[in-house]
């Protein structure tokens, strides 16, 4: 792509560890946009951070609709640590990108709509001086941020209460259902903690362990999947490790270890990042009031095999003046969108997939997850997401 060389977040290093920055590189869609992406950077530890967060921005529509990156290497703030996460706001319609300086307690939250990026940031003075490693994830509701020992709350750009629970790992991961939090020693452990209870004493003291090696199993970062499970990078194997029931508590999580074969690829310390609200079990936002004469009802299973038999993936909406849509596939690609009027005070059926991708390829079994945007008829916009199964 041209322009495309040189982005920030890799290190000059020719070692073998070059390019380690935990959390280097997301990419980030513009909301309301198929389009345009951001690609925040942050820099790695061997550089002491010194280059800090930095974005660039791709045009899908240059180059003949092949793509340029039309802004390049754009500074934010330095030094930074190698933590970066990303959450969509309450409704459903922005992004906040959330970094931390290094030598200071300063979390930069920076907010993207569709309207663009916003480069002034909110600023948190909260918890404690961090040191340039580990991960920084939020929770898939957006409502909590995990990083290096403390869970903090989270609300419009603001990080607060800080929670010390004295975990002392690399990799971190929410469950789906944001309720519980999972860290990684690097090498060799896992362990979680259910973050419903009331303070940080109870907090530490439901601590399980997941997983304790015996030897040196390369255990590094985490990841949810579009699936729900955790996926566990192993350093320098051909395999990795799974949680394969998150939602669940102690040993009933369901640790798997060297679960999925790469074929032959080595996985190194983390796995790719990516706006963790992605990944929410289905919820109706906070930024709406309730209104018992509107309802959605959305099924989370369908089966497009022609027989006739619930062959569609629809909505029955009651109430709601217009929706849009979008259902990604389990590598982030939107294999759906569209939009439709709904103005009416009875329930109605919208069909929004029969199965096929836009490019009129029957889809393969498995998970797929949606974004609805609803409006209802006084202008309030609401947001459900959640996962949708096919099976044939």
């Amino acid at each position: 792509m041209p322009n495309g060389t040189g982005l920030h977040g890799s290190c000059t290093s020719t070692s073998w560890y070059s390019n380690s920055a935990t959390q280097g590189v997301i990419i980030i869609p513009q909301p309301n946009s198929s389009t345009i992406f951001y690609v925040f950077t942050v820099d790695c530890a061997e550089n002491l951070g010194a280059k800090g967060m930095n974005y660039s921005v791709v045009d899908l529509t240059q180059n003949n609709g092949f793509g340029d990156v039309t802004l390049k290497n754009q500074f934010l703030f330095a030094p930074t640590t190698e933590g970066m996460a990303v959450t969509m706001n309450c409704a459903g319609d922005s992004v906040w990108v959330v970094g931390h300086e290094y030598g200071t307690n300063a979390f930069y939250a920076y907010l993207i709509t569709e309207n663009g990026l916003n480069t002034m940031p909110i600023i948190s003075n909260v918890g404690q001086i961090y040191n340039l490693f580990g991960q920084m994830k939020f929770s898939p509701d957006g409502k909590r941020l995990a990083y290096q020992g403390y869970i903090y709350n989270f609300n419009n750009g603001l990080i607060t209460n800080p929670l010390f629970i004295n975990f002392d790992g690399y990799g971190l991961s929410f469950s789906p259902n944001s309720r519980k939090l999972y860290y990684s020693i690097s090498g060799f452990f896992i362990g979680q903690y259910d973050i419903t209870l009331n303070n940080a004493s109870e907090i530490i003291n439901s601590f399980q362990p997941i997983y304790q090696g015996i030897s040196n199993d390369g255990i590094h970062g985490l990841q949810i999947g579009i699936d729900e499970k955790i996926y566990v990078s192993n350093q320098d194997t051909t395999k990795i490790s799974s949680i394969d029931f998150p939602n669940n508590s102690g040993i009933a999580a369901g640790f798997n270890l060297f679960s999925v074969d790469l074929n032959g690829k080595k996985c190194q310390y983390t796995l790719p990042s990516f706006i963790e609200s992605y990944f929410n079990e289905s919820y109706d936002t906070d930024c709406a009031q309730p209104d018992s004469m509107i309802s959605a009802v959305i099924p989370n299973v369908f089966s497009p095999n022609d027989d006739g038999i619930n062959d569609l993936f629809s909505l029955q909406l009651t109430g709601y003046k217009s929706i849009d849509w979008t259902i990604y596939n389990r590598w982030g690609m939107a294999v759906c969108n569209g939009k439709a009027d709904t103005d009416s005070s009875t329930a109605a059926n919208i069909p929004l997939w029969d199965g096929r991708t836009v490019a009129g390829i029957k889809a393969t079994q498995g998970a797929y997850y949606y974004i609805i945007h609803l409006t209802k008829k006084g202008g309030v916009n609401e947001t459900k997401k959640g996962f949708l199964h096919i099976f044939y």
